[in-house]
């Protein structure tokens, strides 16, 4: 607890400093610097402020940090994701992007969350390929906006499920391995982070609170069933609505038909298991919802221009 309470001290002491713009105490051997400090964070907007402080956190930690988002709320007012697209993702990570599949998704997005909702407390979390990462709640009151992840670690004696592509292993390797007193002594500085980070987001007015759940619903509900067969009957019974009200509402907030829409999400995951497996393509369209690989190469095409086995070979 006092490692974790004299880091967060340190970092708070900086952002304070940053935050009222002003310019480090320069030492006596230091010349003056008057002026720098604070017309950089003059001209720093919010997200880019929110970056640096993860950014240095990481620094300060050794670890890489990832936020996943739990029902859109990491956005602004303007429709702009509040964290980067590297950010977001744990694919920054050979061990993560290789063999990247729905268990992955549906641990880190869907499990996770649900696990940091029934026990809002940071937990230490193994996935399926045997992966450890620190997992801690972004929560604010009741309410619950997504997990921050930090650090990646695999587990002595623990040997990973067969089948993987073989880079897979060799990332895994090379992973440290988990270090419970490193754990125990970086979760409280975590904490701590991760509740002065939403805090920031929420008191800036950042995020954008008239965000429409539903999206995020049609959105999960697509990509867990585009693996089968999907009607817009369908997405309107979860979403409580009418099937005309559906199709309009989804031309509306995606400015595209459901299924053009449907026919993207499939799209998208498709190239995901044609650059991350050696799968055959007749498997490849089963898996992503289309009827044959005859089917897939032809909307394939239509989407990309190019042929799967022409983005396999590119990719």
């Amino acid at each position: 607890m006092e490692g974790g309470g004299k880091l967060w001290k340190t970092l708070l002491f900086r952002h304070q400093r940053e935050r009222n713009h002003m310019p480090a105490k320069p030492k006596s051997s230091d010349a003056p610097v008057s002026g720098l400090v604070s017309e950089g964070a003059a001209k720093m907007e919010p997200r880019e402020y929110v970056e640096r402080a993860i950014r240095r956190l990481e620094q300060c930690l050794g670890l890489q940090i990832t936020i996943v988002d739990h029902e859109g709320w990491f956005q602004t007012r303007q429709k702009e994701a509040v964290f980067s697209e590297r950010r977001k993702s744990h694919h920054k990570y050979p061990c993560c992007l290789h063999g990247f599949c729905w268990d992955c998704r549906k641990h880190c997005r869907y499990a996770l969350n649900q696990l940091c909702i029934d026990e809002p407390s940071p937990h230490y979390t193994v996935c399926w390929k045997g992966i450890g990462q620190m997992a801690v709640p972004l929560r604010r009151g009741n309410f619950h906006y997504g997990v921050l992840f930090a650090g990646i670690f695999r587990q002595p004696g623990r040997t990973p499920p067969k089948g993987l592509p073989a880079d897979f292993y060799k990332a895994y390797a090379a992973l440290p391995p988990v270090d419970p007193a490193l754990i125990k002594s970086t979760m409280p500085t975590l904490a701590i982070f991760a509740r002065g980070l939403l805090d920031y987001l929420c008191d800036e007015n950042i995020l954008n609170f008239d965000y429409d759940f539903r999206v995020h619903r049609l959105l999960e509900f697509l990509e867990e069933r585009h693996g089968g067969p999907i009607a817009l009957e369908d997405v309107a019974r979860q979403l409580n609505l009418s099937t005309a009200y559906t199709s309009s509402f989804i031309k509306q907030s995606m400015g595209c038909t459901f299924s053009q829409l449907l026919r993207s999400i499939r799209i998208d995951h498709a190239k995901k298991l044609l650059t991350t497996t050696e799968e055959k393509l007749r498997s490849i369209a089963l898996a992503c919802g289309f009827s044959s690989e005859f089917h897939l190469s032809k909307v394939f095409k239509q989407q990309t221009g190019e042929s799967p086995s022409d983005f396999r070979r590119q990719n």
